[in-house]
């Protein structure tokens, strides 16, 4: 059986690179709505700059728990903690937006629930 804790970490990452999609669809979609003149060029621009530096933010939590040994830790729960503590600190750090890590949050405690290892 694979280990629950690596497991925990590629679903996490599956997450994560959706959620690149989810703001890359945002970003498409910021585009067509400029085309169709719903909204206006600086409007668009802010917009883009903002899904822009999400996904680099976004991609540097990605690349930021790429190399996490998961066998240090007990549980899912220790995992848990620690990437939150970490990515906190990073988006903070980086001053990235603010919402980048309330997605990672979101993320994180939904893989929580899904892998539900019993602890």
């Amino acid at each position: 059986m694979a280990d629950p804790l690596a497991t925990f970490m590629k679903i996490l990452k599956v997450e994560l690179e959706d959620l690149l999609e989810d703001i890359g669809m945002v970003e498409r979609r910021a585009a067509e709505r400029l085309g169709r003149e719903e909204i206006t060029e600086y409007v668009f621009k802010e917009n883009d700059n903002l899904f822009r530096l999400e996904a680099e933010s976004v991609r540097g939590i990605i690349n930021s728990i790429d190399g996490i040994d998961v066998a240090r830790y007990k549980n899912a729960n220790d995992l848990a903690e620690d990437l939150d503590t970490r990515i906190r600190e990073l988006v903070k750090d980086r001053e990235d937006p603010e919402a980048v890590y309330r997605f990672f949050v979101r993320k994180l405690n939904k893989v929580r629930r899904y892998v539900d290892i019993g602890e």
